[in-house]
């Protein structure tokens, strides 16, 4: 999630927030302010825009004006003093506001205080680290993790879990086995996941 001013850019769930309050954008103009707010700071040309956006297709350079245009009205942002996009004339657009990513800053929180409150897992999490380098580098893993009920085995994965989601590139699905009698599944999906 980032953050500028009083809006809220969630780029998992692909919506504009204001103070709480979902603000209606059209799915190009999102692509746009998204990749305008992760570049912030320098000046992103039109023709960095086309590439971006609309790859390996002909878009006339016009209609990222009507974009920006949208996406100012939505931001209440004045061309003539703008808080958020400044436009370079005949190099692009700069977004000009301050960008804070949410989800790094809770992320490093979270593990930090996870970390303080496993003692002696530390060989345990670099094997695990070890095993998911092997795999983003292609190489399969299955991992299992086993031991008396009661020694931690929850809140290793746990930690491990908090640690790896930082990383580029990863997506995690999480899910848990339980015993079920009946018409129950023996196996049901967990909704926290994440997206790097």
């Amino acid at each position: 999630m980032k953050r500028f001013k009083s809006f809220r850019l969630d780029t998992l769930n692909y919506s504009l927030w204001r103070a709480g309050t979902r603000v209606p954008l059209t799915p190009k103009a999102f692509d746009l302010l998204r990749y305008l707010v992760d570049h912030p700071g320098r000046v992103v040309t039109q023709d960095e825009i086309l590439e971006a956006l609309w790859p390996g297709t002909y878009v006339n350079p016009e209609v990222i004006k009507k974009y920006i245009l949208s996406i100012r009205r939505v931001l209440a942002d004045s061309p003539e003093r703008p808080e958020f996009i400044e436009t370079i004339p005949r190099r692009g657009y700069q977004f000009v506001a301050q960008v804070t990513d949410e989800a790094e800053a809770t992320l490093t929180e979270t593990a930090a205080a996870s970390k303080r409150n496993v003692v002696g897992r530390e060989e345990a999490l670099a094997e695990l680290d070890r095993h998911l380098a092997n795999a983003l580098h292609g190489q399969r893993q299955v991992v299992f993790v086993t031991g008396e009920a009661g020694i931690g085995k929850t809140t290793l994965v746990d930690v491990f879990h908090q640690q790896s989601v930082s990383r580029a590139n990863l997506r995690i699905a999480r899910g848990q086995c339980v015993e079920g009698f009946g018409g129950k599944e023996a196996y049901y999906r967990c909704s926290r996941h994440s997206d790097s």
